[in-house]
């Protein structure tokens, strides 16, 4: 295995006359011992020739195992790395990269972003997460663990890690969210937060139980998607919003389109309300709200137009924002399921909050 050790103030070669090593321009100045030679390897200079041998027999054994992780590869600043390499390189969708992006930049930069990474270990590791703790609700918690072990591996691939220490601390367990098992609504219950909701908003309580639909499934649902014949719904699409509040229709959830049964009391009631509620023409980007900068992004984010069978009192497609506060969480108040603690109460020239 090629590897030497340069003593970078003194000549290679001894005097012819003297026999001696005469000095070099830069003796007494910098590290004297300099390890060379190593393929794959960058050089590195040492104070003494002790630390100089210890670390060419260590470096030529990891450069022999693929091992090799040159230290000064991590003292990048973890922010820094975020910024730069790690965030640079990734291309979400804007409903997993907005989220994604608000818990990184408010949670994991400011309480490791002065880290190295060489230098995040254990006890980095409980500060980070009793600091965590403190911010967010143990489920949030769980999820910025990940996303902060999914950047510490990417650096392990960057070379700039040999492991992930998130993987190899196991003094530190990561943050678990508490377990609890779903209930059923009893009929009672799903009665009552129907009868909440404004009649046009019905549908949604049939979409979400008989269905098993996420919100913007429902809201991206079309009637074209209903196959009355043969008993199912196509569940195609999902409306979204990026973190400018600008809507989108994407792939559902998992991005994979998928069939599902259509029960005789939901279609019997899927057909009344098309009749009472009449689909509105919709035209959104498909998958990323922002202007196509290339010929690819263009064919991509090409819109398409539906007809979506969830539209408010004005005939315009639902934003989720709204639909929640002066309509799903009231009709969940009404129900007893939520203890509201201010509601807005509408006027006809002003808005006032009470509670």
């Amino acid at each position: 295995m090629a590897g030497y050790i340069e003593d970078r103030w003194l000549k290679k070669r001894p005097d012819k006359v003297t026999g001696k090593r005469e000095r070099t321009a830069i003796y007494g100045t910098g590290k004297r011992y300099r390890v060379k030679g190593i393929p794959g390897i960058q050089d590195r200079s040492f104070e003494t020739s002790e630390d100089a041998k210890r670390w060419l027999a260590s470096a030529k054994t990891d450069s022999s195992r693929g091992e090799f992780v040159d230290p000064r590869k991590g003292e990048i600043l973890l922010a820094d790395y975020i910024v730069d390499h790690w965030w640079a390189g990734r291309s979400d969708e804007p409903s997993t990269a907005d989220p994604m992006r608000s818990r990184i930049w408010n949670h994991i930069i400011p309480l490791m972003g002065d880290y190295a990474l060489r230098e995040i270990d254990a006890s980095a590791l409980r500060t980070f997460k009793a600091g965590l703790l403190t911010r967010v609700e143990e489920s949030t918690a769980e999820v910025i663990w990940g996303h902060l072990s999914s950047i510490l591996g990417s650096a392990v691939d960057d070379q700039r890690l040999l492991r992930n220490p998130m993987k190899m601390k196991n003094s530190v367990k990561p943050p678990r969210a508490i377990d609890s098992k779903a209930k059923a609504w009893s009929r009672e219950v799903v009665d009552a937060v129907r009868a909440g909701l404004q009649d046009r908003y019905q549908i949604a309580v049939d979409l979400g139980i008989g269905l098993g639909l996420r919100q913007g499934e429902a809201f991206g649902l079309a009637e074209e998607d209903f196959d009355f014949a043969a008993g199912i719904v196509h569940v195609r699409r999902q409306l979204r919003w990026d973190i400018k509040g600008r809507p989108y229709f994407s792939l559902p959830k998992g991005r994979k389109i998928r069939e599902v049964p259509l029960p005789t009391n939901l279609a019997l009631r899927a057909r009344a309300h098309f009749r009472r509620f009449p689909s509105t023409s919709c035209t959104l980007p498909w998958r990323n709200p922002e202007t196509p900068t290339t010929a690819l992004e263009e064919r991509q984010r090409k819109p398409i137009t539906v007809d979506l069978i969830l539209t408010s009192s004005h005939g315009n497609r639902i934003y989720y924002r709204t639909w929640n506060d002066r309509s799903w969480k009231r009709a969940l108040a009404a129900a007893g399921l939520i203890t509201p603690v201010g509601e807005k109460v509408r006027h006809d020239a002003e808005v006032e909050r009470v509670g």
